[in-house]
């Protein structure tokens, strides 16, 4: 059943890349943009007035509503169409801003812009000053805004709060072997990245995971691990997806069971450092080729922590260095990383993500 689902994941999205990519190659012009609400609630979609010849597309992917926005995606047949004016009406709600827009007049419920992106900019992430060779990037989820798979379900909160604590604990188990020192360490670059429930331009980022990657020529060549997540935040496998020269490797992509030892190869081919998935699912060690030192991050319960641990050798003890819990406030734009001895506060953009 994990393989199936697995397997399933990766269908559609290649189903859906197929399916973006037939409409390029068609003789029709997309533009996309959302409109946010001052404040979160649940209403109804507001009305557009579209310039003649111009239409709505359907589907999560391109359009939809919930409480924080409205996102929509129009299309005209004809190729590099110029950018349509459009206008909105959207009664009892007050509209706070609108993204991938030009020339924008917003009073009160109504609204009339210019249309300038080629599709909705419904990602809501961030990406972290660098750290040596290490790249954060966190998706920002916010209760009930739900597309695609998520869609229906209940709000998968203990897994997007167990992700987070993964996931800097992650950095900080990169930051003992090395890896945050100078970004030379690899040839390529490490992504620790987080997952989405709002389907942003039919993503399907499902089940809840975190990621661990080694990338290099901008994304056409990547190891990635999707460490998947149950409902109290135990690691249950690695979806495994390995891209070589834009390609999908099919013999390496398969899922990966508990106990397995994932090596994250560079641009050179060199193994530069090792992930063990813990038996029980609670973790990850790491181990780097040549070194003597390990690390580990692990918890009994991901949802409220999980702690870093070092040895200098497999014969030493494990060392307890750090315990990580984070709190990711996406309705004010607040990310908090509390550990041990110090807490990280970094603020962003609560309808885009962006860093300030």
């Amino acid at each position: 059943m994990p393989r199936l689902r697995s397997l399933t994941f990766w269908l559609t999205l290649f189903v859906l890349i197929l399916n973006w990519a037939a409409v390029q190659a068609q003789d029709v012009t997309r533009f996309g943009a959302k409109i946010t609400k001052s404040e979160l609630a649940e209403t109804d979609a507001p009305r557009l007035t579209l310039p003649e010849g111009w239409r709505l597309v359907e589907g999560d992917a391109f359009t939809g509503l919930n409480r924080r926005e409205y996102y929509f995606t129009i299309e005209a047949d004809g190729k590099n169409l110029p950018a349509p004016e459009v206008s909105v009406s959207w009664p009892n709600v007050k509209i706070a801003k609108i993204y991938g827009v030009t020339q924008e007049q917003i009073n009160g419920s109504d609204a009339t812009f210019r249309m300038n992106a080629g599709r909705t900019p419904t990602h809501f992430s961030g990406i972290l000053p660098h750290f040596g060779a290490v790249e954060v990037c966190v998706f920002h989820n916010v209760p009930g805004v739900q597309a695609g798979p998520y869609r229906g379900r209940p709000y998968p909160e203990r897994q997007i709060q167990a992700h987070l604590n993964f996931m800097f604990a992650s950095l900080e188990m990169m930051r003992e072997m090395g890896f945050t020192d100078s970004e030379d360490t690899v040839k390529g670059q490490i992504n620790i990245y987080g997952f989405e429930t709002n389907f942003p331009n039919g993503h399907v980022d499902f089940p809840p995971h975190f990621h661990i990657m080694v990338m290099w020529n901008h994304w056409r060549d990547n190891r990635v691990c999707h460490f998947i997540l149950d409902e109290n935040g135990k690691i249950l496998r690695n979806d495994h997806f390995v891209v070589k020269n834009d390609k999908v490797d099919a013999k390496e992509s398969v899922p990966m069971k508990l106990g397995s030892t994932i090596p994250m190869e560079d641009e050179t081919g060199k193994v530069r450092f090792a992930l063990r998935m813990l038996e029980d699912g609670s973790g990850l060690e790491m181990t780097v080729p040549g070194r003597e030192k390990q690390a580990k991050i692990q918890s009994g319960d991901s949802v409220k922590s999980v702690s870093v641990y070092v040895r200098e050798n497999v014969q030493a003890e494990w060392k307890k260095i750090d315990e990580i819990s984070v709190n990711d406030d996406s309705i004010n734009g607040v990310l908090t990383v509390k550990h041990e001895n110090k807490t990280d506060v970094w603020n962003y953009d609560p309808n885009t993500g962006r860093m300030k």
